[in-house]
């Protein structure tokens, strides 16, 4: 572990122990809430926190990678109940991490139901029998908020001068999330009181899926925890609480065994919004040119940005692309509503409009990308791409077997993007990388959807059980 994880896993075990006596419906809500929500405005931790000097304000202190899951894990076990076998439904958590195309469930769960649970309801939503809104249930009562938000103020008091606790952007956060948290437990056990499951499928231990996992925990329904996006930075995907979590390949399960969980609790599935990767596109080369109007002549360099993430970088790497080579560029942004800052910069740069990622990426002769799971998919889809990387204190490392197709310095990324649309040797080389990386990262090419079925249908039967520890 680096000085940035120690002190910032040591912060959060301090916060847990500082908070632990908070407790509602018999959870202690230290353990519920999303810890990097509750400091991320705070002015100065993010840069104190990477310095070894940081430790000193510290009363714990977590030197081993193991040693968080530990005490989620024991915690967890204080509150779970057996799992046991059910005739029920099993559910799917709806939030926006999700993205189990309805198509999935359509082919693969006919037999086997599953009812889906949105986490947010608009004015004319309406729940079926197949589809529940959590918001139609329970909330905390204005009684049981202010006693919780009460204690939080006595606690605080307890520690003047705190560099965290004292900070009024914290204490915002701090209980707006307690309220959130607490919203969520009514909610959850409201549903789970009033529609029996078997098995409920989650996207994140944060969050939504953080609250679930420990009321169904609490009821002794087995949760799966379905990986929602590239495992790059470790705070979106520690501690695991799920019964299962479902993975893309081997370095989601070596990762997480290196971090406390149990083998027999990582399965490697995939996801089900990948397995678009592998069907015939419904859009012809000729239509999607014409639809951007790009010249057909060239060939075509797909961009993956950020909103104004690293807009210099991505400036200086599109003017030394544009000296080296002559093709068309087009850029695709998150959201895609917008025109880009770098599409007023170049106007050259042509958006992919409304098309979806899997109707672009059949038709483009190569993808350059921050670090982001669409990296992966282009690679599903037998695409070579080159990654312009930034520094996160928590990154996994995910991305680094591709070097040196992946680089700091945008103008020596520009360098190999170039190489590659010039040489056959490189071509070759990017090949070898792809099939490489695909082989460890996402080593299963059949049906997700199918793999997700069976783990579903495996776990609601009761034939395992396992802890995650």
């Amino acid at each position: 572990m680096n000085i940035y994880k120690e002190n910032y896993w040591s912060l959060y075990l301090d916060f847990i122990k500082d908070f632990k006596e908070v407790i509602y419906h018999g959870y202690r809500l230290s353990y519920l809430i999303h810890f990097p929500s509750i400091i991320r405005h705070h002015g100065s931790l993010w840069q104190e926190i990477s310095k070894p000097e940081f430790s000193k304000k510290l009363v714990h202190r977590v030197s081993n990678q193991k040693q968080i899951q530990q005490v989620f894990s024991n915690y967890l076990d204080t509150i779970k109940v057996p799992v046991s076998s059910r005739i029920a439904p099993a559910a799917i958590l709806d939030d926006p991490l999700t993205r189990i195309p309805p198509s999935t469930i359509k082919k693969y769960f006919t037999k086997t139901k599953l009812l889906t649970i949105k986490t947010y309801k608009f004015r004319d939503d309406q729940a079926t029998k197949d589809r529940l809104y959590l918001q139609d249930f329970g909330t905390v009562t204005t009684k049981a908020k202010t006693k919780v938000l009460k204690q939080i103020d006595k606690i605080i008091t307890r520690f003047p001068g705190h560099y965290l606790y004292q900070d009024t952007s914290v204490q915002h956060m701090l209980k707006h999330k307690i309220t959130f948290v607490m919203n969520q437990i009514n909610r959850a056990e409201a549903l789970l009181k009033k529609v029996p499951l078997s098995t409920i499928i989650i996207s994140s231990p944060n969050h939504f899926g953080r609250v679930m996992a420990f009321v169904a925990a609490k009821k002794g329904i087995p949760t799966i925890c379905i990986q929602h996006g590239i495992l790059g930075n470790e705070f979106g995907f520690l501690p695991k609480l799920a019964t299962y979590d479902a993975v893309y390949g081997q370095f989601e399960k070596d990762w997480y065994v290196a971090n406390g969980a149990s083998k027999e609790s990582v399965r490697i599935i995939g996801h089900p919004r990948f397995d678009q990767a592998l069907e015939r596109t419904k859009i012809t080369k000729e239509q999607f040119i014409k639809q951007l109007n790009l010249d057909k002549r060239k060939k075509t360099l797909l961009l993956i940005v950020r909103g104004n993430r690293y807009a210099q970088k991505w400036q200086l790497l599109i003017k030394q692309i544009k000296k080296l080579l002559d093709i068309n560029i087009i850029l695709r942004d998150f959201p895609n509503d917008k025109t880009h800052l770098l599409q007023k910069k170049f106007p050259f740069i042509r958006s992919t409009k409304q098309l979806t990622l899997y109707e672009v990426l059949p038709h483009v002769d190569a993808v350059v990308s921050y670090a982001s799971t669409v990296v992966l998919e282009a690679m599903l889809v037998g695409k070579p791409v080159f990654i312009l990387q930034t520094t996160i204190p928590g990154y996994t490392g995910y991305y680094n077997p591709l070097e040196p197709l992946i680089q700091k310095d945008p103008t020596k990324l520009a360098s190999h993007v170039h190489l590659y649309f010039i040489h056959s040797k490189w071509q070759k080389i990017a090949e070898k990388k792809r099939q490489n990386f695909l082989a460890f990262a996402y080593p299963d090419k059949s049906s997700s959807g199918q793999r997700l079925l069976n783990l579903v249908e495996e776990v609601t039967k009761g034939t395992k059980k396992c802890r995650n520890k």
